[in-house]
C-alpha cells in the first residue's frame, strides 16, 4: 500500500506516532527457505520462524519508500488503532539463517526490486 501510494504521489498514512517496529523479509528469501524446507523435509513437526530480525519503524519504512520511489508523497499520521497496534515484532531467525546458509536481502534492495516491478 505504501509503495502504490508513493508511486502515485499520494499521502502515506500511518497510525499513531509511527514508532511501532516490524521486520520485513524479501519474498524471494521467504520462498527460498520455505521451499528448501519442504523439499528436504528438514523440519518435520518442528516450528521455525521465517522472516527477518532487522527492526524498522513504520515511519522509517514510509520515508525509505518515498525516497526510493522519488515521490512527493507526504506522511500523514492518523490516530492509533482503537484495538491497539503491536509496538514491536522481532522473530528469532537463527535456525532459518543457518538453514538458508546466506544472509538475507537488505530492506532497501528488496524495496527497489518491488518498486521497479510496480512502475
Amino acid at each position: 500500500k505504501f509503495i502504490q501510494s508513493a508511486l502515485k504521489n499520494e499521502d502515506i498514512t500511518i497510525y499513531g506516532d509511527g514508532k511501532q517496529t516490524r521486520t520485513f523479509c524479501y519474498i524471494n528469501d521467504n520462498l527460498e527457505v520455505t521451499l528448501k524446507a519442504l523439499e528436504t523435509n528438514a523440519f518435520i513437526n518442528e516450528v521455525i520462524n521465517i522472516g527477518n530480525d532487522k527492526l524498522t519503524t513504520i515511519e522509517e519504512l514510509a520515508a525509505i519508500i518515498i525516497r526510493l520511489a522519488n515521490s512527493s508523497s507526504k506522511i500523514v499520521r492518523l490516530p492509533p488503532l482503537k484495538e491497539g497496534d503491536m509496538t514491536r515484532r522481532q522473530p528469532d531467525i537463527t535456525t532459518m539463517l543457518a538453514f538458508l546458509g546466506r544472509s538475507l536481502t537488505p530492506l532497501e534492495e528488496g524495496l527497489k526490486i518491488v518498486i521497479k516491478k510496480y512502475k
